[in-house]
């Protein structure tokens, strides 16, 4: 798991408007990205542990990635819409 924050979001979010992948809710905090040139698949989940936010991603990558910064956009509406339910 990666602590994530906005300071290295910014580049995997930027990468992510580039590429325009494919997002799949699978479940709440979990989601599939898929590359849509390569059909490349990824999953990537988010959880909260002692207030700090995390993500993983099945990718190779040893940092945030492009699928975490694609998947952080519907998380982040998702989880809005669980709070004000």
């Amino acid at each position: 798991m990666i602590e994530i924050n906005t300071q290295n979001l910014d580049k995997a979010i930027a990468k992510a408007r580039q590429t325009k992948p494919l997002i799949k809710v699978i479940q709440f905090r979990r989601y599939s990205v898929t590359n849509k040139i390569t059909g490349a698949t990824y999953t990537v989940k988010f959880s909260k542990i002692g207030g700090k936010k995390l993500a993983e991603c099945d990718c190779a990558a040893t940092k945030v990635c492009y699928h975490i910064g694609a998947a952080i956009g519907i998380h982040i509406v998702l989880a809005a819409n669980t709070v004000n339910a």
